[in-house]
């Protein structure tokens, strides 16, 4: 079968309407010109957007020239461009957020450093006692930063208001050492009786207990997230008292505020525990919902970033332990979590519906959890039932806590790479409870309407002066309980 496109000339040679159609090609040709219109329609038409297989038949093309007798439609050149765009567009996309993501992460992690970076110190160092020439104010006069305490300064994450890591004068110093003096002397007697009896009805002494008792140069730091209300000064009250009788113990304060409290900056030094004041703030992106509210996030991460930028990288004596200030401590769990090389863990007493929240224990390793609130999460533990080796903050620099409600303990071990064979279990094999989840009842802010402090009877003016700083209760002219 012959090639029509051989057989002869583009219809009529005389014709002008044949030389007209073809003009739209734009080569300047006639029927009469002696090319074959296919072999020449054939090798251009790839550059105009027609089919290939064109003929000399003028009626084998529709009038739309995107299409050929088939019937099947090809891209315009347009609808390429367009399409090559949205391609390229998304690709920027996507290096946006991931950009954004990275730096995100560096941020929340790192960012405070312009404003709390100082020489990284070890634990011993951080725990030094001041010589006699370097304490120079030693009054009573606490509404400022003593001691050895840091310029406070403000940062998008938290602020350090003031850092204490000494003692605050030999006159401080030696008023503790007797007041603990003075603590020993009237129990020893109690105590040794009861060591005594111990020993004659068991067969063994108080080892056991006391075994980390000469095991103390490790550094805890406890961490301690709080948040104003009326109750705060005496949860912190509390708190310190317990702290007191804990060594080489250092004291991370993380406020829930914008600002640096006058009230907690003037209670801190009467513990004579080196210490930390953070104000670190939740973003209020975070307190849209009060029912999801991730509550101690933002103070905890603060903390987490503090000793990072503090710490000695080279020092692995070291501890961290979250404590809320309304939780109930034995003293017995400070010796138990200061021998922690990777991470322990040990029960919570008066947690969720069973009471309780611990691991199980079988030959001395973990098996499992027992908690009332799994919600499939690797690790359903409470936060005051674990502490880490202040080394696991730096080999993994990035992990932290999520905004992120009844999740927090749980990423925040998965961020650290625990395994559970590397769990290790403390109060006798989780089997003794030594902290209580204890929760302080929360009641509104009472307002006593008094006329004239002037009219007060003796010291009661005075008093309700020190109930409003205190923020337990205020005084109102016209609203409130009448005096």
């Amino acid at each position: 079968m012959t090639d029509r496109r051989y057989s002869g000339s583009c219809g009529s040679s005389s014709s002008s309407s044949s030389s007209s159609n073809y003009s739209g090609f734009g080569h300047g040709y006639s029927g009469n010109n002696g090319y074959r219109c296919g072999i020449k329609t054939q090798l251009h038409a790839p550059s105009s957007g027609r089919c290939n297989n064109h003929h000399n038949n003028n009626n084998n093309y529709n009038n739309n020239n995107s299409i050929c007798k088939t019937g099947v439609a090809r891209p315009t050149t347009a609808a390429m461009h367009v399409k090559k765009r949205w391609k390229t567009a998304a690709v920027m996309l996507l290096a946006v957020a991931t950009v954004s993501t990275v730096t995100a992460a560096f941020y929340f992690n790192y960012a405070a450093t312009a404003c709390c970076a100082v020489a990284p110190q070890s634990s011993a160092s951080l725990l030094r006692e001041p010589s006699n020439t370097a304490v120079a104010d030693g009054g009573p006069n606490r509404s400022k930063s003593v001691g050895s305490s840091a310029p406070r300064s403000t940062s998008k994450l938290y602020a350090v208001c003031e850092i204490r890591d000494r003692l605050r004068s030999p006159a401080d110093r030696d008023r503790f050492s007797r007041y603990r003096r003075q603590t020993v002397d009237s129990t020893s007697s109690t105590v040794n009786k009861i060591q005594e009896n111990k020993h004659n009805n068991n067969g063994e002494s108080d080892t056991a207990r006391d075994g980390d008792k000469g095991n103390d140069t490790t550094l805890i730091y406890f961490i301690t997230p709080t948040y104003p209300r009326r109750e705060q000064i005496a949860e912190l009250t509390r708190l310190g008292q317990t702290l007191m009788h804990v060594s080489r113990l250092y004291w991370i304060v993380a406020d829930d505020r914008p600002d640096c409290s006058l009230q907690i900056m003037n209670l801190l030094p009467d513990f004579s525990i080196p210490y930390t004041y953070i104000a670190s703030p939740m973003p209020a992106i975070y307190k849209r919902d009060p029912d999801a509210m991730p509550r101690g996030v933002s103070n905890r991460r603060a903390a987490l970033n503090w000793i990072r930028l503090n710490h000695n990288i080279n020092d692995s004596n070291a501890v961290i332990y979250f404590g809320d200030d309304d939780n109930t401590f034995h003293l017995d769990l400070f010796k138990e979590i200061r021998t922690t090389k990777k991470i322990s863990m040990f029960p919570v007493g008066l947690v969720g519906e069973y009471g309780v929240s611990s691991p199980i224990i079988d030959k001395g390793k973990v098996v499992g959890f027992f908690d009332s609130w799994p919600a499939k999460r690797k690790f359903p533990v409470d936060m005051a039932g674990f502490a880490i080796n202040v080394q696991l903050l730096f080999k993994y620099p990035y992990a932290t806590m999520p905004y992120k409600a009844g999740f927090e303990e749980d990423r925040f071990l998965s961020a650290l790479a625990i395994r559970l064979d590397e769990i290790e279990p403390k109060a006798e094999n989780c089997t003794k409870i030594l902290v209580w989840h204890t929760q302080t009842a929360k009641k509104p802010k009472p307002i006593v309407m008094v006329k004239s402090k002037a009219s007060l009877p003796g010291s009661l003016a005075t008093l309700l002066d020190q109930v409003t700083m205190l923020g337990i209760g205020g005084v109102s002219e016209t609203t409130g309980r009448l005096k």
